[in-house]
């Protein structure tokens, strides 16, 4: 995987997408140190029992700016972020947040609705391509219980509601079967 343990500077969202279907990718075609350009990171959390995979999408001008917290609150520029956890016969996909412009008031230049489509998508695919690396045969997502994403988003991609609630009893369970 072109993003396993790294951080990787893009050009544009497109890049991305590609990285995310672990498409063929040129790594060092970033020559400006300070430019426009997306940032993608992937590292393991080890403080935690379950190993959580994160990965971090945002807007930079600097390789200097790195993302240092678990989830979007920490910058402005925010673009995406998700993290998952490999379990013995399953991946749990733990948060998938995006700046599609429904927290307008905490993120700058949200995407548009073809853009936000285009990387759930692919943040997704990217987590068919792990499980099928992993001889996993089953995604599990948490979604709020008002159901607005898995509506938008999820419900596209195959995903089906169960009757499990998860920790947070606002939230419930939705399930692919690969």
């Amino acid at each position: 995987m072109h993003i396993y343990n790294k951080t990787i500077l893009v050009y544009d969202l497109n890049e991305i997408v590609d990285l995310l279907n672990n498409k063929k990718y040129n790594e060092y075609n970033c020559k400006g140190i300070y430019e426009n350009r997306i940032a993608i990171q992937h590292r393991k959390d080890e403080n935690n029992k379950d190993y959580r995979n994160i990965i971090n999408i945002w807007r930079t001008t600097s390789i200097f700016n790195y993302w240092y917290t678990l989830y979007e609150n920490c910058s402005k520029n925010f673009i995406c972020c998700f993290d998952y956890t490999i379990h013995d016969s399953f991946i749990k996909i733990n948060h998938l947040g995006i700046n599609d412009g429904y927290h307008r008031y905490l993120y700058n230049n949200p995407l548009d609705g073809d853009d936000s489509e285009d990387l759930i998508k692919a943040c997704i695919n990217f987590i068919k391509i792990v499980a099928k690396n992993e001889n996993k045969n089953k995604i599990i997502i948490d979604l709020h219980s008002n159901l607005r994403l898995y509506e938008k988003y999820y419900h596209y991609e195959g995903f089906k509601m169960t009757n499990r609630k998860c920790n947070n009893p606002y939230w419930l369970e939705a399930e692919i079967n690969l």
